[in-house]
């Protein structure tokens, strides 16, 4: 397999109030405690409306903002990744595989990764490869990192490597499918671009050679087993090796460009291509989805009165990651048209859209041309990996629109969350007793200690400029 190259510097770009008070939404669902839930929606964890999947979209919305507004910033914002990396183990989240297992293969099996639950697996690891391209910290490397408790007696440990050989098999158990199921016995394509996704991210953090030539493998079965169709649109999945279970599915089709762009991102320019076409109207101010297109039904909580959101929250990340970004701005937009906006301290979101379109809406935000596909990729430049950082800052006193550091230096942009006040901040990643000249602080000058490390202090009352640069 052949891996494309990603971008060499990435673009870093500063958010706006607007971007801030939606990054609130889904940064005040992770950071609660672990073991709590609330805000996410609660109805069932085998479809759509899943603990799993609002996870899986605040995680990859909180990486996102990382990576294109604020990669110089770990704090609150690692934190929160991590937090919903713990909630994954949460039982109330993976719980439904036993049933499952049993109903579906007749297995009495209480894990949720060993045997054909891709739903999980593959969503899962994505985060946890995003989460440590981000922020180089090995804590889901360790051995038993993730510990999924089902009882006193029963508990499946597990870490990214552990996940990752999980995946590997599964791909590799049907011989003429190189896909694995969700539902039993249900295969959706969508489900394993998530599988190998995590596989190419493993290899490349790790040096392991887990993906072999899965992707080209299953290249092969979407052109030759009738997985896509000639116009580019895709089977949404099959029961069994050839019984499809559903004509081809507009937001799906979506979800298969950005997804996709990392791997195979010509297949994802010509699907994108179909979409933008036959079902986008976009007259440069105004856009809308044409008539069929507009799917009623919000699969995060089963609405069917209000709106095409969902639909329309994936064809937008889909026009962001394939670089229509105008286009997906309109789309964005167009969600205030059908939904009404609620903010709580300082944290929005839409009313009547279910948690998770809500999350994917903030992903769609934060997302940037090809910014999926080089986040997956590794266009991280050294300098993010050894330039100063913000380590640490008060939620949600602080909030943090931009950081980037350029090996040496570093730039932040705040805004005050909670009012005007004198805000502390830390910084590491700084060379040991090296002086530095400091604008936008009350302090002119800060010194790092032997560690690298030294705390700021900021009158924070509007939006503040922060530069960092060596005496």
């Amino acid at each position: 397999m052949s891996t494309p190259a990603p971008r060499i510097m990435p673009s870093v770009t500063e958010s706006d109030p607007d971007d801030l008070a939606f990054q609130r939404y889904v940064l005040d669902l992770a950071l609660q405690p672990i073991d709590r839930f609330d805000g996410f929606d609660r109805i069932e964890q085998i479809g759509g409306s899943a603990l799993r999947y609002q996870l899986n979209f605040v995680g990859y919305a909180l990486a996102m903002a990382q990576y294109t507004r604020t990669p110089a910033f770990t704090g609150y914002l690692a934190e929160a990744q991590r937090n919903a990396i713990l909630k994954m183990c949460d039982k109330r989240v993976w719980g439904y595989w036993a049933a499952e297992s049993l109903i579906g293969y007749a297995r009495i099996n209480t894990d949720p990764i060993r045997h054909a639950n891709v739903m999980y697996s593959g969503y899962f690891g994505v985060m946890l490869g995003l989460y440590e391209t981000l922020n180089a910290d090995p804590t889901f490397d360790r051995p038993g990192s993730l510990k999924l408790t089902w009882g006193p007696r029963t508990t499946h440990d597990y870490d990214f490597a552990r996940l990752s050989r999980a995946i590997r098999r599964n791909m590799l158990a049907r011989k003429n499918c190189p896909q694995y199921a969700c539902e039993p016995h249900l295969i959706y394509p969508i489900c394993n671009v998530f599988a190998f996704n995590t596989l190419v991210m493993h290899d490349r953090l790790h040096g392991t050679e887990l993906t072999g030539d899965l992707v080209d493998r299953v290249r092969h079965s979407y052109l030759h087993d009738g997985w896509r169709l000639r116009n580019g649109r895709f089977i949404p999945g099959r029961l069994g090796p050839s019984l499809t279970i559903s004509k081809p599915v507009l937001g799906y089709d979506a979800g298969m460009v950005a997804w996709l762009n990392a791997m195979m991102p010509d297949l994802a320019r010509d699907t994108w291509t179909t979409i933008r076409d036959r079902f986008v109207d976009y007259d440069g101010t105004n856009a809308r989805l044409r008539g069929s297109a507009r799917a009623r039904v919000d699969l995060g909580n089963y609405n069917v009165v209000n709106g095409d959101g969902m639909t329309k929250v994936f064809v937008a990340s889909a026009a962001a990651e394939m670089g229509d970004s105008d286009l997906a701005a309109a789309l964005t937009r167009s969600l205030g048209e059908s939904y009404r906006l609620v903010e709580r301290d300082g944290a929005r979101r839409f009313a009547g859209v279910s948690t998770v379109t809500n999350a994917h809406h903030t992903l769609t935000r934060f997302l940037r041309p090809d910014g999926l596909r080089d986040l997956m990729l590794g266009a991280v430049p050294p300098q993010w990996r050894t330039g100063p950082v913000l380590a640490d800052a008060a939620y949600p006193d602080v909030l943090v629109a931009r950081a980037v550091t350029d090996g040496a230096g570093l730039e932040l942009v705040l805004r005050p969350g909670r009012g005007t006040q004198r805000v502390r901040l830390a910084l590491h990643r700084l060379v040991p007793h090296r002086s530095y000249r400091v604008t936008g602080a009350t302090e002119p000058t800060a010194t790092a200690d032997a560690n690298g490390e030294c705390v700021i202090e900021v009158d924070l009352g509007g939006r503040t400029d922060v530069h960092l640069t060596p005496a």
